[in-house]
């Protein structure tokens, strides 16, 4: 079986096999089924970021299969892009595109910096699009992307969520993670399962603090959107990377030297809860836990409360599915998009563990039914009673990220502390917000 990345991030997922969209398929009238009569082929080019691994035959057995069922017409062409090629590559090279998928995340630095976007306001109108389907969050981020427009639909959905070895707690004697815990209860438990046994050191809780941050529960946001000044001072962030830093002080230091680099990489942390074993708490995407062998005895509890902010949960990170304003075939392109974002595609890619962008409850409850690794798991979890507002998103968030994760490494590593952290990493972000904007004079 083919493995295959969901648009709101770098985690490798099953995929949806050419078979099960064949045998899925309702008789019934479906958002985005195709129209009667014979049309003339159309070719569509698609574009996914973090796919780099995609052979054609993976994209047809994602979304090709399915868009051609539903419009025969329609030729989908994917664009396979090498780790050694970015897509700034492609469009120098003069590659074309229609269709792009990308997450939130990735939505200001390829399509808005690559005068991709365009406002689907007046397709929507025209092909009867209900957006009163989607996840609330999710139209008001696009909206407050667009200035007030609308540049796509959303695919997809994920947030943060406290993934959790039952085996590491049931060695110490530790309860349980649970639902509706504050901060301060997680770093309790933290504590207790933070050990040394028999050589083996063991640790409580670690998270990504880029995927984190970028969902904090706060809305606390990293460049004022209307002066494109950094924020990372806000006392809101100040609050949030106190909160976490506390985790990773937790953890014993070898001969007083400074935390190794992978305690703040997503993927070396993946590798310590799934595959060593050694940490009882990690805290990533939900979908991160596609990848889990199945000896591993986990299972999800929802990520934790800031007191102060009642039972506000993470923000969302949704991806996204645009038209390019350069396709020819805008019409046809927005078919596809109400093709992949109907609730029998939607259902679909639910029951094989990718979160709907839909509101509609039913299909939240086919989630991962056909992966046998999620049987008996706390689906709910994955799910907030409240999302945190969107924070505000610039154009150059993409480099406010990589100054903050940098930033939080040498708080948790102690070799700064907050304030000075962050007020370096504010210098250097307006130094590099300046030489962007110097390339666009």
């Amino acid at each position: 079986m083919k493995s295959w990345v969901v648009s709101s991030g770098k985690v490798a997922v099953a995929s949806i096999v050419a078979a099960s969209l064949l045998a899925g398929c309702s008789s019934g009238k479906q958002e985005g089924a195709s129209t009667t009569g014979k049309k003339e082929p159309v070719e569509l080019v698609f574009y996914q970021t973090g796919n780099a691994d995609w052979k054609e035959e993976d994209f047809m057995n994602n979304y090709g299969n399915y868009i051609k069922q539903k419009y025969p017409n329609i030729i989908p062409k994917f664009v396979p892009v090498p780790a050694s090629k970015s897509m700034d590559g492609l469009i120098t090279g003069g590659q074309q595109f229609d269709v792009l998928i990308f997450s939130v995340g990735h939505t200001h630095l390829n399509l808005i910096r690559n005068e991709f976007q365009m406002d689907i306001g007046d397709l929507i109108k025209q092909k009867n699009v209900d957006l009163s389907r989607f996840e609330p969050f999710t139209i008001d981020q696009q909206k407050e992307i667009a200035n007030g427009g609308i540049y796509g639909l959303p695919l997809s959905n994920t947030s943060p969520v406290i993934m959790y070895n039952k085996d590491i707690f049931d060695k110490f004697g530790v309860p349980y993670p649970k639902d509706g815990m504050t901060w301060d209860q997680i770093y309790d438990l933290a504590k207790q399962v933070t050990r040394n046994d028999n050589g083996t050191q063991y640790y409580g809780f670690l998270a990504s603090p880029e995927h984190i941050s970028k969902t904090n529960q706060f809305s606390a946001p990293f460049v004022d959107p209307k002066t494109s000044k950094p924020m990372f001072d806000d006392p809101k962030m100040m609050a949030f990377l106190d909160n976490l830093k506390r985790f990773y002080q937790l953890i014993p230091s070898p001969d007083g030297k400074p935390l190794a680099g992978g305690f703040f990489a997503s993927t070396a942390q993946s590798n310590m809860f799934a595959k060593d074993k050694t940490l009882a708490m990690w805290s990533h995407f939900s979908n991160a836990a596609i990848n889990f062998p199945d000896d591993l005895n986990w299972d999800y509890a929802s990520l934790p409360y800031f007191k102060e902010l009642g039972d506000v949960g993470p923000q969302a990170f949704p991806g996204y599915i645009y038209i390019s304003k350069t396709s020819k075939h805008k019409e046809e392109a927005m078919d596809v998009l109400q093709a992949l974002t109907s609730d029998e595609f939607q259902t679909m890619r639910s029951k094989m563990g990718i979160e709907t962008s839909l509101k509609n409850p039913e299909i939240k409850k086919t989630f991962a039914q056909d992966l046998p690794k999620y049987k008996g798991k706390n689906i709910n979890a994955i799910f907030p009673k409240k999302y945190a507002a969107p924070a505000p998103l610039t154009e150059y968030n993409d480099l406010a990220w990589k100054r903050l994760n940098d930033a939080f490494g040498f708080i948790g590593r102690g070799q700064k502390d907050s304030v000075t952290a962050v007020r370096e990493a504010n210098e250097l972000l307006a130094k590099d917000i300046e030489a962007e904007k110097a390339k666009k004079k």
